[in-house]
């Protein structure tokens, strides 16, 4: 078993020890086998860019008028404030910074109680800042914005020494069509670990597309936010699509790769949360919106965020799912690697949501 899903919020202490030895065994060439090897990549990464592991602040740092103008290049800046002010504890006990970086991220806005500020002010995590992997190498907003989902960056998992007294969770924030168009991180000392802050921080990355979702569209955007195709003749109850002359021949969810596999030979990767959706609408013949809301995101009302998840997942990859209720079609369920084995314990080995671990362990 990986640290990551052994020891990171059971004890971060021996966590943190454990991952500051294998990035300095990495550092000195050796093999670390059971740190997660998009950690290590993600090292490597930084070496290649010329990070250094002693280095003490981002390679750049945005002027005012600068940080002014990024804000206003991203639509986040419409729902920033609110989603901020909603996830941050500026409280004078408040331990967590909460912060909203673009798709090159960069920090554009960030709160919390002054020591946690004053914290982060001792590392360069501030506002401009270039918390991109080119720009202070490995952490949290980068590798969420690598991975396209949540992700946590604990102690060692740091490229740079000076985050490693640091734990952080992020994940992508997306449009309506399903862009990424920014990333929002809850970070703290290390000593304040648990399980909460990834339920903090989807909560807040679900506000943020909720509250893009119910802005006005413009003119003509049929995808835009008040699109939803569920009740699209192609996805209504019994519809049957026409022959596919490229049908789907195996849905791999087996492993670390998840992807959908065509007759042509043609392979379309799936992101970890287009993952495990296709493993849930599998695992039932038939699922409501709200019964979907709550094994994906453990709560039964975001079932718009799972609306635009379906639609993107059939946009992407063509697959054939009917809505009211979301099924898969039967062909493409045969398809399914996990319902052919007895024990899938593979299934999805990254995903921690519990829908997810009950069927890899047959609960």
């Amino acid at each position: 078993m990986s640290l990551h899903s052994t020891l990171r919020f059971s004890d971060p202490g021996a966590f943190a020890a454990r991952t500051i030895e294998a990035h300095e065994i990495a550092l000195a060439g050796g093999q670390t086998p059971d740190l997660d090897s998009r950690v290590l990549r993600a090292w490597q990464r930084s070496g290649d860019a010329g990070i250094s592991p002693d280095q003490q602040a981002p390679c750049s740092v945005l002027s005012r008028e600068e940080l002014a103008t990024a804000r206003e290049m991203t639509p986040l800046h419409r729902v920033a404030a609110e989603v901020v002010a909603s996830v941050a504890d500026t409280s004078a006990a408040g331990r967590h910074l909460v912060v909203v970086s673009d798709t090159r991220g960069r920090v554009l806005w960030r709160a919390g109680s002054a020591q946690a500020l004053r914290r982060a002010d001792s590392i360069a995590f501030a506002e401009g800042a270039d918390w991109s992997e080119k720009g202070i190498g490995a952490n949290g907003i980068s590798l969420a914005l690598e991975a396209g989902a949540l992700t946590h960056a604990t102690a060692g998992e740091h490229f740079v020494r000076a985050h490693h007294g640091w734990t952080c969770t992020a994940s992508p924030i997306r449009d309506p069509r399903g862009r990424v168009i920014g990333v929002l991180d809850v970070s703290h000392p290390l000593r304040f670990s648990s399980v909460e802050t990834a339920a903090l921080v989807r909560c807040g990355a679900r506000l943020a597309e909720s509250l893009l979702a119910a802005l006005p569209s413009p003119p003509g955007a049929a995808d835009g936010p008040g699109y939803d195709d569920d009740n699209a003749a192609a996805h209504a109850p019994g519809h049957v699509p026409a022959a596919d002359p490229n049908p789907v021949t195996s849905i791999r969810l087996l492993g670390w790769k998840p992807a959908v596999i065509r007759a042509d030979g043609t392979s379309i990767p799936l992101t970890p949360r287009r993952a495990e959706l296709v493993a849930l609408l599998a695992s039932r013949e038939a699922w409501s919106a709200r019964a979907l809301s709550e094994a994906l995101y453990e709560d039964p009302s975001a079932t718009t965020t799972v609306r635009g998840e379906v639609r993107r997942l059939r946009r992407v990859t063509g697959l054939s799912i009917e809505s009211q209720p979301y099924s898969l079609c039967p062909l493409e369920r045969e398809c399914v690697d996990f319902l052919r084995v007895e024990h899938p314990d593979e299934l999805l080995p990254d995903s921690e949501i519990p829908a997810i671990v009950d069927l890899r362990y047959g609960i």
